[in-house]
C-alpha cells in the first residue's frame, strides 16, 4: 500500500471545496425543490414523503435509498429546513469526493502530484458544486459507488491475500448495495467484479470472496425487494423503472403524461396505462420490443447517436440558463468567425463557469483514455476503472441516456486525466527527461 499521509495541501482543498459549496447551497432558496415546474426534485420529496409515512399510492419507479433520505429529513424537519438539512449533508458528501477522488488516484500512483491535481479540479468544478445543492441522487450515488470501488481496488491492487480481506469485501458488499438502492442501474456491476476476482486470487479463493462480495450485497438490495413483495405483492430488484427507461431509449422522451398517452395510443388501451404496475411494466416491456424488432439497426443508431451525445455534452451547463455555449461557438465558427462575434461569445451568459465545466469534462474524457492506457500494465486496477466505465455506458445504451445519467464517471475519468496530465508536465519540462512512455511506479 502506498502511503496515504494526507498532504497540507489538500486539506486546503477540502476546506475551499467545503466553503464553495456551502456559500453556494445556502444561498439557494429552499423551497424552490418543491416548484413541480423545476426538475424531478419534486417528485423525489414528495414520494420520499409519502414513502417515510407509509401512505405511498403505488410501488416507486425508483430505488427506494435516496427517497428515504429526503422523506426522513421532511419527516423531522418543516419542508424548508428539510431542504437545508439535505443540502448540507450532500455539502459533506461533495466534499468527501474530493479526497476519495485524491485517494483513488494514489491507488495506481505512488506519485502524490496526479491526486492533488484531480483533487484540484473537484474543489473547483461548478458541476459538483451546484450538484451537492440540488435534490437529485447523484450526490449520494456518487458518493457511495466511487466509496465502493475504492474499497475493492485497495484489496486486489497488490493480487495478495491479506487477512482484512473479507471485511473489506464485506464493506464492499454494502456500499454498492446502497448505491443501486439510489440508483438501480448499478445493479450487475457486482457480478463482474465476481470475475475480476477469480482472475486475480484464481478459482478457489476468488470464489470464496466472490461469494462474500455477491452475498452481502444481495441482501442489502433485497430488502427492497422484500417491502415490495410484502406490501405490493410485486417482485422488484432495484427498481421497477427499468421497462419504461427501456421503453424511452427506444422512442422519445416527450413528459411524462405525454410519453404515457403514446404508450397506451401504441398499445391500443385508449389513452390510459394499466393501473396495476406489474400491468404497466408489461405494457412498456412490450412496446419497446415491438420498437426495436420494427427497426433494429435504427434502435442502434438512435442509441448510439444518444449516447455519444450524453457523453459529448457536459452535465452542469443547463444550470446556468441563457444561450447555449456550444450553440454560440458552433455559430461562430460556422458563419461569423469574426473578432466582435468572439467577444459577444465571452461576454455571453456565465461564459466563464460553463467554459471550466467544458475543460474539465473534455479532460477528464480525453486525458481519462489515456490514463488508462498508461496503468494498463497494473491491470488488476485497470480492469475495474475499465470495468466501471464500460459498463455505465452499456447499460445507458440499452437505457435511456442523458448527460446527467453519465455525470458519475468524471470522478474516475479525472482521476486517470491526472496522471495524463502530470505525465504530459514531465515530458515537456525543460531539461528533464521525457517519460511519457512508462508505466505508474509499482504499489509497494
Amino acid at each position: 500500500m502506498p502511503d496515504l499521509k494526507v498532504p497540507r495541501l489538500l486539506i486546503l482543498m477540502l476546506c475551499i471545496g467545503l466553503i464553495l459549496r456551502l456559500v453556494y447551497a445556502l444561498q439557494q432558496d429552499s423551497l424552490a425543490p418543491y416548484d413541480v415546474n423545476r426538475g424531478d426534485a419534486w417528485w423525489y420529496l414528495e414520494y420520499g414523503r409519502l414513502l417515510v409515512e407509509g401512505r405511498v399510492p403505488a410501488p416507486p419507479p425508483s430505488a427506494p435509498l435516496y427517497l428515504l433520505v429526503v422523506g426522513a429529513a421532511q419527516h423531522l424537519f418543516e419542508p424548508a429546513v428539510a431542504v437545508i438539512v439535505l443540502r448540507l449533508v450532500q455539502v459533506v458528501l461533495s466534499t468527501a469526493m474530493i479526497y476519495l477522488t485524491w485517494r483513488l488516484t494514489r491507488s495506481f500512483t505512488e506519485d502524490n502530484r496526479p491526486g492533488l491535481v484531480a483533487a484540484l479540479a473537484l474543489t473547483l468544478s461548478p458541476v459538483f458544486i451546484i450538484e451537492s445543492a440540488q435534490t437529485l441522487t447523484e450526490t449520494l450515488y456518487i458518493f457511495l459507488s466511487l466509496t465502493g470501488l475504492l474499497v475493492y481496488i485497495e484489496i486486489v491492487q497488490s493480487g495478495k491475500p491479506a487477512r482484512r480481506d473479507i471485511s473489506a469485501l464485506v464493506i464492499t458488499g454494502l456500499l454498492l448495495g446502497l448505491a443501486t438502492l439510489t440508483r438501480a442501474v448499478l445493479l450487475l456491476f457486482p457480478v463482474g467484479l465476481v470475475f475480476h476476482l477469480l482472475l486475480v486470487y484464481g478459482w478457489r479463493r476468488g470464489l470464496r470472496y466472490g461469494a462474500t462480495l455477491l452475498l452481502i450485497y444481495s441482501l442489502v438490495v433485497s430488502i427492497w425487494t422484500v417491502y415490495n413483495r410484502i406490501t405490493w405483492n410485486l417482485w422488484v430488484i432495484g427498481a421497477q423503472g427499468f421497462s419504461a427507461f427501456l421503453y424511452i431509449g427506444a422512442t422519445d422522451w416527450q413528459g411524462p403524461q405525454a410519453t404515457d398517452q403514446a404508450l397506451a395510443a401504441a398499445a391500443g388501451l385508449g389513452s390510459n396505462l394499466p393501473t396495476e404496475p406489474d400491468q404497466q411494466q408489461e405494457v412498456y416491456q412490450q412496446e419497446a420490443a415491438n420498437v426495436i424488432a420494427a427497426n433494429p439497426l435504427g434502435w442502434l443508431g438512435k442509441r448510439a447517436a444518444e449516447l455519444a451525445e450524453s457523453v459529448l455534452q457536459p452535465h452542469g451547463t443547463t444550470f446556468f440558463g441563457g444561450e447555449s455555449l456550444k450553440d454560440l461557438a458552433q455559430n461562430w465558427l460556422t458563419r461569423d468567425r469574426s473578432l466582435e462575434g468572439l467577444l459577444r461569445i465571452v461576454d455571453g451568459d456565465s461564459f466563464w463557469p460553463k467554459l471550466l465545466i467544458y475543460i474539465l469534462h473534455y479532460t477528464a474524457l480525453v486525458g481519462g483514455v489515456i490514463g488508462l492506457w498508461l496503468i494498463h500494465h497494473q491491470w488488476r486496477v485497470a480492469l475495474v476503472l475499465a470495468g466501471f466505465i464500460a459498463y455505465t455506458l452499456l447499460i445507458h445504451f440499452v437505457l435511456d441516456a442523458i448527460p446527467r445519467y453519465v455525470f458519475p464517471l468524471l470522478p474516475v475519468g479525472s482521476a486517470l486525466a491526472s496522471l495524463t496530465l502530470v505525465r504530459l508536465f514531465d515530458a515537456l519540462k525543460p531539461n528533464s527527461p521525457a517519460r511519457m512512455d512508462k508505466s505508474p511506479l509499482p504499489i509497494s
